[in-house]
């Protein structure tokens, strides 16, 4: 048997956020050390790996549904090993092993580290293993400029793709608890990694082909406040957030910088400003804001009212005048009355977003607003979201419209041996 028979394979499935795609290429990266190659589907892998969302409803039912599938084709294939990775492992995992003993491995967004472990401890023992939880945020010394930083190599892309937008997370969890949100106990506290780690993760990333990298964080507006408070990082007049979006922004070969999620509570002018200062910011923020009314926002506990939220619209549309915005839009929410809802509807109309995420809500399990009393109907929410995004797209298509005749650049995620080329 040669070396590329014998290599194993792990195939990938990434449901949900960016964080996660970043999260699996972390996997795919510590595996890959490992001498794993790459799987396109789940029959040629010797791993599949889930890694999980649990923000939609019934996630640890589609969870379920999925590895049920998988159980079936490891009957046929007895070697093949299953690991569930996310944060539905976080919040369902102990349930999780007890519903489905086709699990080999489980563990949480906290102990992606630990996924080496995990397969050396099931293939030695032949017992499943798990790793749930977070490690402490332990303050770490001022570096020494005598010892060399690890190397560190750009992350595997999930796609199989030499990609050229890639994610660069820089901070884990979130400490805002809006009381629908299962967040902060399936990601945990706030947890910021340095400039310099950053910075060297970004440069391995564009010596690799990137041309985008987009910064990811539950809340980046409040990166590096933990460092600052432990007296890692000085109190930067811009904040750390700005300063990094700065150095990175003038990053030899990087064409295009992006981040995503910025809370508004916390989105300073200085932010706003620095998209003038350095344009490969380009003209798009998605501002999550989840209604239009103050009393539900109350109820959320997003800190924000509609009133400071067109504040920030304003900064951004007075440093870049035809930014495009997106956002984030729960209806239907514990005790929203038919005015209230009426209110979204006018933020929308009033903001003229480019795109929206709409949901119905949901409970979601240790989060305050599961036990409302208040909770909404469903017909109520179906006919609220029908309303909402039948709104959303009028305004896309005028927006479109008002598109014909006008150049844009586009950056191609990768290259296709389909695509024509049209010159410069």
């Amino acid at each position: 048997m040669n070396e590329l028979t014998a290599q194993k394979r792990v195939h990938v499935e990434t449901w949900g956020c960016q964080m996660n795609t970043a999260d699996s290429e972390r996997m795919l990266t510590l595996l890959a050390e490992r001498g794993y190659g790459f799987a396109e589907t789940v029959e040629d892998a010797d791993l599949v790996l889930l890694n999980t969302c649990h923000i939609r409803e019934k996630a640890r039912h589609k969870v379920l549904s999925r590895l049920g599938v998988l159980r079936r084709l490891k009957e046929q294939k007895p070697g093949l090993t299953i690991a569930v990775a996310g944060c539905v492992a976080q919040a369902e995992g102990r349930r999780l092993m007890d519903e489905a003993p086709v699990i080999d491995v489980l563990f949480g967004p906290g102990k992606i580290d630990e996924l080496p472990r995990l397969l050396d401890e099931r293939a030695a023992t032949g017992r499943r293993t798990m790793a749930l939880g977070f490690d402490r945020h332990e303050p770490q010394a001022a570096g020494n400029s005598e010892v060399q930083a690890p190397a560190i190599v750009a992350p595997q892309p999930t796609s199989g793709h030499n990609e050229v937008s890639r994610y660069v997370t820089i901070q884990q969890g979130c400490n805002n608890y809006c009381t629908f949100c299962v967040v902060p106990f399936t990601r945990g506290r706030e947890v910021s990694r340095s400039f310099d780690e950053i910075e060297r993760e970004a440069a391995a990333l564009i010596a690799a082909g990137a041309r985008e990298i987009t910064v990811l964080g539950q809340n980046v507006n409040s990166y590096g406040l933990d460092l600052v408070s432990a007296g890692i990082m000085p109190d930067l007049p811009r904040g750390p957030f700005v300063e990094l979006l700065d150095r990175l922004s003038q990053m030899p070969g990087l064409q295009r910088l992006r981040f995503t999620t910025s809370n508004p509570h916390d989105l300073a002018k200085p932010l706003a400003d620095l998209f003038v200062a350095r344009p490969k910011l380009g003209r798009y923020l998605h501002l999550p804001v989840q209604a239009g009314n103050d009393r539900t926002l109350l109820r959320m506990k997003r800190k924000v009212t509609v009133a400071e939220y067109h504040e920030r619209i304003r900064w951004l549309r007075g440093a870049v005048p035809d930014m495009s915005i997106s956002t984030d839009l729960i209806v239907g929410f514990p005790g929203e009355t038919d005015a209230e809802f009426e209110d979204t509807l006018r933020l929308v109309e009033a903001v003229r977003y480019s795109f929206i995420f709409a949901f119905k809500y949901s409970p979601r399990k240790n989060t305050p607003a599961a036990r409302y009393q208040d909770q909404v109907a469903e017909g109520v929410k179906d006919t609220r979201l029908a309303r909402l995004n039948a709104l959303q797209e009028r305004i896309t298509l005028e927006q479109n419209q008002a598109e014909i005749g006008q150049s844009r650049q586009v950056l191609f995620h990768y290259q296709s041996k389909n695509l024509i080329d049209l010159g410069n």
